[in-house]
């Protein structure tokens, strides 16, 4: 049996961070507001907030097991976000690829929106 203190050449792998964030308009149709990579990251949290004082949004989110594959699971299901609503999003499930979906909730009524995001890798 080999003991931690025993052990040589072994690398201490810290825990890091990714963040960023988009600013966009909706159309009427789902455009990805978000296209993450998230491979070897364990938690992903995504902060939405529609900036617009009179129009709401719709999103969902989208996975992948597979960066480049065409199989996506609904990780969230289509919901709506009112005028200047706020959604926070944490996500623990390995996926390879995450998806932030979003659309008008009004047909022909346009909405703004910022997206906020971080994920912590090992």
């Amino acid at each position: 049996m080999v003991t931690l203190h025993e052990l040589k050449n072994v690398k201490k792998v810290e825990p890091y961070n990714i963040e960023g964030h988009v600013q966009g308009t909706t159309a009427n149709a789902y455009a990805n507001a978000l296209d993450l990579d998230v491979r070897g990251m364990r938690q992903k949290t995504i902060i939405l907030v529609e900036t617009g004082a009179s129009n709401g949004l719709t999103y969902k989110v989208l996975g992948s097991a597979f960066y480049s594959g065409g199989q996506e699971d609904n990780v969230v299901e289509e919901t709506a976000l009112s005028a200047s609503g706020k959604a926070l999003i944490k996500l623990s499930q390995a996926y390879a690829r995450l998806k932030l979906q979003v659309k008008s909730t009004v047909e022909g009524s346009h909405a703004t929106y910022t997206a906020e995001y971080t994920m912590e890798g090992i």
